[in-house]
């Protein structure tokens, strides 16, 4: 599941210049696995049925074969969002909301969206 998690991953936390590097897909990994292990046994079942689902219907959404991890990144890309636009997104927006909750508490990731630790709004 990991290594599904992690074609995901890269694909959903593309930029115009590629992937995000390769250690922070590691430490979103290793965060994931970790999250997952205190979570119970009926998220993790949930979370692993959620990624076969976008790992078997994304490439079909670009007349691939599945699993998503054996797609070039180029195309991963392109069948999560062909996903994500379909009727059948309802796995991805959950694979995605648990990533991305993980993702940008990375301190590299979240300098590159703007977050300084603080908060929005200004004192009482």
């Amino acid at each position: 599941m990991l290594r599904a998690l992690g074609a995901i991953a890269e694909a959903l936390f593309a930029t115009a210049s590629g992937p995000p590097p390769r250690d922070r897909i590691g430490w979103l990994l290793e965060e994931c696995e970790d999250f997952l292990s205190r979570a119970g046994a009926r998220s993790r079942l949930l979370v692993g049925l959620g990624v076969l689902a976008v790992s078997l219907l994304a490439p079909l959404m670009v007349l691939r074969f599945p699993p998503l991890r054996r797609l070039s990144h180029r195309e991963r890309v392109r069948a999560l969002r062909k996903l994500e636009a379909s009727p059948a997104a309802s796995p991805l927006f959950a694979i995605k909301a648990l990533l991305s909750l993980v993702y940008y508490e990375h301190p590299d990731a979240a300098r590159e969206i703007g977050f300084d630790g603080e908060c929005l709004r200004g004192g009482p």
